[in-house]
């Protein structure tokens, strides 16, 4: 009996000895062959402002990763404003496969950039110190990251941010905005409104519309402080006829027009509402095809807001900017561009003759200038 006994102890310790053995198995994870990636479509750049500090500017989307073990798999998005990643900061750590960024934390790069909402103040470049990049990376690794834990990265993402440059503020007459999907660069978010300055109780802008909806705002980032159509036509304002009331549950305004680039102005003086189509700058004078003549002249076309491009080939020689076809008091000459602080290309510089032209100094061939109005300079490329 009692070696019976003995055998079914040494049976039981035994089978223990197998389970625990079988408990305490090693799984050796391993490096996902796919890798990791992103998987957004990113924008052109993202903008800035302190009022939508608040919102997502993007969430970042990855693949999953396969380390082919079952273990806890982490991941980090982490930012730089180097591109080698020589210093960077984590911007969130999940399990899940997508992390939110916001306009706020954009805005603290920005601020390491040295970029500012500033007009007044440019880089050593001497240009506006507004737009820059940064550089987002994802790393997954297994457990917390410790010795032996094993990762992989993705390949570097850049994105360009631009700070939206602050209108001057002037004694009571606040800037107003544009808000809709008519309005091509702002649509129905506050991430970029279409800025009204204002001069003399006069508000206009150039922007891109197309046929839908918007409306204009008082206070940026305020769905409330909106004025629709009916406010400003019951309050005796002549509205272009390509503007109607959309007589949609905001009586919003709905635009008719051919769509295309146009400058709008509300005159708070005269109670009017008024659309312009955008005007070329048309190149005159013996440095560029055409001559001194307005006829076959090159129009330097705006083919974003406040942006205008032409191709052509220049030769030593003077040349002036027109906005009317036809008219020589429309002129506008190297003064004018020097005057309004624009920084201006090379190439070109002042004539130094009665009219105050500009004067072509380059080797001859074919160029496209470029006139932006909103950073103020002129180049050739």
């Amino acid at each position: 009996m009692k070696r019976a006994i003995t055998y079914l102890l040494s049976l039981t310790v035994s089978m223990g000895l197998i389970s625990c053995e079988e408990d305490s198995l090693n799984f050796t994870a391993k490096p996902d062959p796919e890798g990791i990636s992103f998987e957004n479509s990113f924008q052109s750049e993202y903008l800035l402002s302190e009022e939508t500090e608040t919102n997502i500017a993007e969430r970042f989307l990855w693949n999953s990763v396969n380390f082919d073990a079952p273990v806890n798999i982490s991941y980090d998005l982490r930012a730089s404003t180097d591109p080698d990643f020589t210093t960077s900061e984590i911007i969130g750590t999940t399990s899940s496969t997508n992390q939110s960024v916001t306009i706020a934390q954009l805005i603290s790069f920005a601020e390491e950039l040295g970029l500012d909402d500033d007009p007044e103040t440019t880089g050593d470049d001497n240009l506006p110190n507004n737009t820059g990049e940064v550089y987002f990376q994802v790393h997954a690794y297994s457990g917390t990251g410790a010795a032996n834990s094993v990762d992989v990265v993705s390949e570097v993402q850049p994105i360009t941010i631009r700070w939206i440059e602050r209108a001057p503020e002037t004694a009571g007459c606040d800037p107003i905005y544009i808000v809709g999907a008519a309005a091509v660069n702002a649509g129905w978010e506050w991430s970029s409104p279409i800025i009204f300055n204002c001069d003399n109780n006069i508000y206009s802008a150039s922007l891109e519309l197309t046929n839908d909806t918007f409306r204009f705002f008082e206070t940026e980032g305020d769905w409330e402080s909106g004025l629709n159509f009916p406010y400003f036509e019951d309050d005796g304002y002549t509205i272009d006829p390509l503007l109607e009331n959309a007589e949609d549950a905001d009586s919003n305004f709905y635009f008719n027009g051919t769509p295309g680039i146009y400058t709008l102005k509300v005159d708070n003086n005269e109670k009017t509402i008024s659309l312009e189509n955008s005007k070329s700058y048309i190149l005159v004078g013996d440095a560029v095809p055409g001559n001194w003549s307005f006829d076959n002249a090159v129009e330097a076309r705006e083919t974003s807001p406040y942006i205008r491009t032409a191709t052509l080939p220049f030769t030593n020689g003077i040349f002036r900017f027109f906005t009317d076809t036809g008219n020589w008091d429309s002129g506008l000459n190297y003064s004018y561009f020097e005057d309004q602080e624009y920084t201006i290309d090379e190439n070109i510089v002042s004539a130094e003759d009665d009219d105050g032209n500009f004067s072509f100094v380059g080797n001859a061939g074919t160029y496209t200038i470029t006139i932006n109005s909103l950073d103020k300079t002129i180049t050739l490329n």
